[in-house]
């Protein structure tokens, strides 16, 4: 299975766009279900005529650490939406969702339409809701923002199962016949309501696929099985990370916006009594933060929503809640005294009672991540607004990449973006040198070629980078040389900057052409996303070669590929001549240049980070900006090892050869 085939299958489309780019929302008439002639068929085995139940309670998936084997198991990707039963009867639509409440006024007309353009009499499909990011992958966070600000124009349905069909009952159905009525029924071409393919092959090769995708897991289902609810054991659920619902018990009033949160204290009930886990610290979207206030603030309580006594630090600042609420959290581990680690708010759960929330047992381990001693003020401040990114939540990435990023950053001299107010904020410094109130951690250092100057800065631990963060630098730039040996770069940077109008197969096209020069001159090559519009091709190097012959190399590899395609290459910085044609910068190889780090998280919409990739995960599904502070665990996770394994040990030195 190639890695595309996960989201190939899924056939991810993107809402449509107006001409400034923005997606926008359609207005037509309500929503009225087309009643075609009845039609004879020869119905599977275990179909009943009868008419349609009022509501028919889903199946659910029991969660397991491993996918199932075998081929009597079908694989599907799992959703990162709501749950909800789509009826149609009578001529009318309605959704339901997994506990029978009527939602079918939340989500707009274009679905509704859909459904309605449907050519059954009656059905009963069973799917789910999703919002998708711009990568393709569904997102539970933007569907809870675009339900908060009242837009639906992103709004997709995947269908995964067919209940009820023009008075026959299917529940009797073996599944793999019930998917292929309902991939019969539903079009092909709609962008608002899609079948979920099934994949036959290996559950372990799937949840692979999925994972290093970036994707919340995938659902694995008795092919033969009738749909029976509730949790039977005939669907099983495999996550990429640790993700399920918990009770909202407090909460802690943001240090940095007024009438907004900060944090929840959560927890799930065992035995009838309400479980402390810790707190959320990010995750929040501004609206988001502000909106939990205004509902949290209305439950406000003097007792301890918990059962647990909690210490002193667990009450600092907290303010109890009635346990009404409940909210989903992605999480990294759990820690040996039952708290979460490393979590993040993913959206509210209206669909699901509190005391219905218990702990999703699971066992797993994780790798133990650094802690650091420097102490963050204001964590809760939010550095991307729209994804809810905040200062905690930007050490917490830092801490869990940290194993593969420390090379890449550790003892080189460092230029840093600095954005204290986040990336919609008027400061902007792009600094090389010490700023008044530097944590120590960030240390200063003599250029040896200018004594006189300013000082550099470098960090060498995780303590340093923890410090970056804590001071609001949003992109961290590294020279292509150490400061153990300022004067000879140990690798080569090159940077595919491409016009708007350039495919990304083009940039992947490009990158491959690079790989294939630099390894006829026997130098290896490894790539990563930008984080930005490009890709970066980036070559080890034994530290032999000064500066002026590895960018003069550099150079002659740009000007090369320009010479051979002028129509699809320049190697000159002029943007009047850059239409169609690929950028390929070869200037960050000059002493003193940078280049975004590898894993560094980059300062624009979105919160991608510069992701490290094998050469076979590059394809046209990945794009320069796939990967986020959100994400990037997860895949990491999911990887049986460093993409970038062995990058200094394939370091050879620069040939001097003429040129």
């Amino acid at each position: 299975m190639a890695l595309e085939t996960c989201q190939a299958k899924r056939n991810f489309k993107l809402a449509p766009k107006s001409k400034d780019g923005k997606a926008v929302a359609a207005k037509r008439p309500a929503a009225k279900a087309r009643s075609p002639a009845p039609r004879e068929r020869d119905w599977p085995k275990g179909a009943r005529k009868g008419a349609m139940p009022d509501f028919i309670e889903p199946a659910l998936a029991k969660l397991k650490p491993k996918p199932p084997a075998g081929d009597r198991w079908i694989h599907e990707i799992k959703f990162d939406g709501y749950r909800l039963q789509v009826r149609v009867e009578n001529g009318k639509i309605r959704m339901l969702t997994r506990s029978g409440l009527d939602w079918t006024e939340k989500f707009g007309r274009e679905v509704l339409e859909a459904f309605a353009a449907l050519p059954v009499q009656s059905a009963a499909i069973d799917g789910e809701i999703v919002v998708e990011r711009d990568t393709g992958a569904s997102n539970f966070s933007a569907l809870q923002h675009d339900l908060s600000e009242g837009r639906n124009d992103r709004f997709v349905f995947y269908a995964f199962d067919l209940l009820h069909f023009d008075g026959y009952n299917l529940v009797d159905v073996a599944l793999i016949d019930r998917k292929q009525l309902l991939e019969s029924l539903l079009p092909d071409d709609n962008d608002k309501l899609r079948y979920s393919a099934h994949f036959n092959e290996s559950g372990g090769l799937v949840l692979d696929h999925a994972c290093r995708l970036s994707l919340e897991g995938m659902i694995s289902k008795l092919r033969d099985s009738k749909y029976r609810s509730g949790r039977k054991g005939d669907w099983i659920k495999s996550k990429c990370s640790h993700r399920q619902e918990f009770v909202i018990g407090g909460y802690v009033p943001s240090t940095s916006m007024k009438n907004a949160i900060g944090s929840l204290a959560v927890g799930y009930y065992q035995g009838g009594e309400l479980k402390y886990v810790g707190r959320v610290g990010t995750g929040y979207t501004a609206a988001t933060a502000q909106m939990l206030y205004e509902k949290l603030s209305r439950l406000t309580q003097n007792e301890n929503s918990f059962d647990d006594k909690l210490t002193s630090e667990e009450r600092r600042g907290l303010i109890y809640v009635k346990p009404q609420l409940v909210g989903e959290v992605e999480f990294r581990a759990w820690s040996a005294d039952g708290n979460l680690r490393h979590a993040a708010f993913r959206g509210l759960r209206e669909d699901k009672p509190a005391k219905d929330v218990t702990r999703e047992m699971e066992k797993t381990t994780a790798p133990l991540l650094p802690k650091s001693a420097v102490t963050l003020t204001h964590p809760d401040r939010i550095y991307w607004p729209d994804e809810g990114v905040t200062k905690e939540g930007l050490a917490n990435y830092y801490a869990q990449v940290w194993r593969f990023m420390a090379p890449y950053v550790v003892n080189r001299p460092l230029a840093l973006l600095r954005l204290p107010d986040g990336i919609n904020g008027r400061q902007r410094f792009f600094q090389k040198h010490a700023w008044k109130g530097m944590n120590p951690h960030i240390e200063e250092i003599t250029d040896p070629k200018d004594k006189q100057g300013e000082k550099l800065l470098r960090i060498t631990d995780f303590d340093g980078i923890v410090a970056l963060v804590q001071s609001a630098v949003l992109e961290i730039h590294p020279w292509g040389a150490s400061t153990d040996n300022w004067e000879k770069p140990d690798m080569i940077t090159m940077d595919l900057d491409p016009d708007d109008e350039v495919a990304w197969a083009d940039v992947i096209a490009a990158a491959y052409e690079l790989k294939e020069r630099l390894e006829a001159e026997g130098l290896a090559a490894f790539v990563k996303t930008s984080g930005g519009k490009g890709l970066h091709v980036v070559t080890p190097l034994t530290p032999k070669a000064g500066w002026a012959e590895v960018k003069g190399f550099a150079k002659w590899l740009a000007d090369s590929m320009s010479a051979d395609r002028p129509d699809r290459y320049l190697a000159t910085a002029t943007k009047a001549k850059r239409t169609g044609r690929i950028f390929i910068d070869y200037l960050r190889n000059g002493r003193g240049n940078t280049a975004v780090a590898p894993y560094s998280a980059r300062a624009r919409p979105g919160a991608a980070v510069s992701m490290p990739l094998e050469w076979s995960e590059l394809t046209i599904e990945v794009g320069p900006a796939y990967f986020t502070v959100d994400n990037a665990p997860t895949r990491l996770d999911a990887l049986p090892r460093d993409p970038w394994d062995g990058f200094f040990a394939a370091a050879k030195p620069l040939e001097k050869k003429k040129r």
